[in-house]
């Protein structure tokens, strides 16, 4: 033990030493610009959207701050180690998926009084559910960027082969079992998608159900139309569906893969794998649908937006820095060139920019015409304007749900259990780890006091 907290103290002081000539102390000063820093994880060519267009104009416009950009590997345990050792970047590119357990060891410092402030921002114009995936204790964490959405893929060409009309946001949970049967040919799968929690839980919000009771620490999986998702999930392992539990089952390929070689003519996944799959098979005719609906209309999203550091030592030109990150102009610029996720901002979705995707040259291509766009983008603002996608499952505690989730899924998916009777017994599972996480940190903190 004494070994381990050695080796950890060594580590910090490593890396401490490592920052002294990235961020020296900044002491209050009367004169001359401030410095604050940022970080962002990603492809290291997309470093040019930062430091040859927004950094430059951001400190044109605000000639009294100077910005220090910093693209981290291993993201999530860099900023972690960054905040352990008190040097944190002062605006930190974050994913709701992991930012609210930031949030809620202290991490991210609240922003509602600089949103809602003469210097704030307007909160209508952003898609409303994103504000939802920032709020915590009564405050604002984050200003949006993005946001991706599961979508149906279809290759076009195996659906002109079989006489069929291409996926649109009429078809229904029926019509995807269907063409997934007439289109089952030969070597060719009618369907694929990966296996567990992770892609079942669209289904659940098509099916009517959700994953968080109102209190936000007991589960709802137990409820009847969760069942019902569960039980369709289960009916899609047939012949014409290749429900795969692991990539590494077919030699580390993933359906996008197989999609692209034409041995998939259907899969579910993310907006953002679009421009990689146009590079990867130029020639491959393919458009994307909203999922298919069951009872309602939904599918899931993420995002991805900018939080200020709790350590910050200059609030308020961090936060000048990310209201500049999340400003409309910004949010066109790096759609146009990298299309993963739309973006958070109405103004910048429904602007003719979004139309007009131009790439990145040599790294990523663009959209060629108008048709193009129709058919691989035109779904997003269909399936946003009318409110078909949810980040209802971000919580504190979704970790806790995924685990005894996905072991619900697989249980039956290879044991062929009960989907009600599994459900209610993840829920027990579930409800009892997260009230057993509320009483540890209420003791923590009290031994704090």
């Amino acid at each position: 033990m004494i070994r381990l907290i050695t080796l950890g103290a060594l580590l910090l002081l490593i890396l401490r030493m490592s920052y002294v000539t990235l961020r020296p102390p900044v002491e209050a000063r009367t004169t001359g610009p401030v410095t604050i820093e940022m970080s962002v994880w990603g492809m290291p060519w997309e470093n040019d959207l930062y430091t040859k267009l927004y950094i430059p104009e951001f400190e044109r416009q605000n000639p009294d701050i100077r910005v220090r950009f910093h693209h981290f590997e291993d993201y999530g345990n860099r900023v972690l180690l960054s905040h352990a050792g008190g040097i944190a970047p002062d605006v930190i590119r974050e994913n709701i998926d992991f930012s609210i357990g930031w949030t809620k060891r202290g991490l991210n410092l609240p922003l509602n009084r600089y949103i809602n402030g003469s210097d704030g921002i307007d909160r209508k114009d952003f898609i409303p559910i994103l504000w939802k995936g920032l709020e915590y204790g009564g405050d604002t964490y984050g200003v949006p960027q993005d946001i991706n959405l599961l979508g149906l893929f279809y290759n076009k060409e195996l659906f002109d082969k079989a006489g069929m009309a291409y996926p649109d946001a009429s078809w229904t949970w029926k019509d995807l079992q269907s063409a997934a049967k007439k289109l089952t040919q030969g070597q060719t799968v009618g369907l694929d998608m990966g296996w567990g929690g992770g892609t079942f839980r669209p289904f659940v919000y098509q099916a009517g159900g959700r994953f968080w009771n109102e209190d936000g620490v007991t589960t709802a999986i137990d409820s009847p139309e969760v069942a019902e998702a569960l039980r369709y999930y289960k009916s899609l392992m047939r012949g014409d569906v290749a429900l795969t539990r692991s990539n590494s089952l077919r030699g580390g390929l993933g359906p996008d893969k197989f999609f692209q070689t034409g041995r998939v003519a259907m899969f579910v996944d993310g907006s953002w794998l679009v421009p990689s799959i146009k590079k990867a098979a130029p020639d491959l005719r393919f458009g994307l649908a909203p999922l298919p609906r069951g009872a309602q209309a939904s599918t899931i999203s993420s995002s991805c937006h900018w939080s200020v550091s709790s350590q910050t030592r200059h609030p308020e030109a961090a936060w000048k820095l990310a209201k500049f990150l999340g400003n409309t102009e910004a949010l066109k610029e790096y759609w146009q060139m990298l299309w993963v996720a739309p973006p958070a901002r109405w103004s910048a979705l429904r602007s003719e920019e979004f139309k007009n995707v131009k790439g990145a040259p040599g790294k990523i291509p663009g959209i060629d015409s108008q048709a193009e766009f129709a058919e691989k983008c035109g779904w997003i603002p269909q399936v946003l304007e009318n409110g078909w996608t949810s980040i209802e499952f971000c919580n504190p505690y979704t970790n806790r749900l995924m685990l005894h989730l996905n072991e619900a899924v697989d249980k039956v998916l290879l044991e062929n259990a009960d989907p009600a009777t599994v459900l209610k017994a993840a829920k027990v599972k579930v409800d009892k780890q997260i009230a057993e996480d509320i009483a540890s940190e209420k003791a923590a903190n009290r031994g704090g006091a």
